[in-house]
């Protein structure tokens, strides 16, 4: 199972040759604001068409029509689903009413199935957002054949649940699994050095590899115009201590 996207064009926002993205990878798309990370996971997600009549974006060995049991995407902007519970929400998007336990160990989530999601705070929300998100294809993940796309899944959340969530999702690329997640949290990259990264700008994938190679000074200044200075606040200093 590997996704591949070729002729992707969508005017003034992406413009794709080719990528390939091949099973048992977690990927880190990052860019400054609009060089087209969002865009780029909407596509993959089908949740955007191109605009080139010869575009392509295939998920091979899986039939079209199941695609949806097998690829999951979390949004920036989730609404908070005014009125229902956690569990009317699970309920709504997912086989089930509780997260499984593996999720719930990461995101402690099951401890708020009678409150309103309107009404727990925005790291909480973004908990319950991200275990719903996997929830909906947990039968693929556990076949190590999900697709797990997610959009700034950092925000909000505190420290120790980043720690936590990034470590599942390690162990469930190594079964096989493909995730993609964009992000701004560049101190990760250190953290993470067998993972991918695909650096995006003007909407166009600039560079993309292993983090041990890419992810040198020069991508520093040259894609985020941090000064010269301020680059081992970034490349060297590790994360998590």
């Amino acid at each position: 199972m590997n996704i591949h996207l070729k002729d992707i064009y969508i005017a003034e926002r992406l413009h794709v040759s080719e990528l390939f993205i091949p099973a048992g990878t977690l990927t880190h798309v990052i860019g400054q604001n609009g060089a087209g990370k969002s865009t780029l996971l909407h596509v993959i997600a089908g949740l955007l068409s191109s605009e080139s009549l010869n575009a392509e974006v295939t998920i091979t060995e899986i039939q079209p029509g199941h695609i949806a049991a097998h690829r999951c995407c979390l949004t920036q902007h989730n609404d908070s689903v005014f009125g229902l519970t956690v569990a009317e929400l699970f309920r709504f998007y997912t086989p089930f009413a509780v997260a499984p336990a593996q999720i719930d160990e990461v995101l402690a989530v099951n401890q708020y199935q009678s409150r309103l999601i309107h009404e727990l705070s925005g790291g909480q929300q973004q908990r319950v957002h991200i275990a719903r998100c996997m929830m909906q294809v947990w039968e693929a993940i556990q076949q190590g054949r999900g697709v797990l796309l997610f959009d700034e899944p950092f925000d909000a959340l505190d420290l120790a649940y980043q720690i936590k969530w990034l470590a599942c999702l390690h162990d469930l690329q190594q079964q096989g699994n493909i995730i993609v997640i964009a992000h701004h949290q560049l101190a990760w990259l250190n953290e993470c050095p067998n993972d991918d990264v695909l650096i995006m700008q003007d909407g166009q994938v600039q560079a993309n590899g292993e983090i041990a190679t890419i992810w040198q000074p020069e991508c520093l200044t040259q894609y985020f115009h941090i000064p010269e200075q301020h680059i081992p606040l970034y490349l060297h200093t590790p994360f998590m201590v």
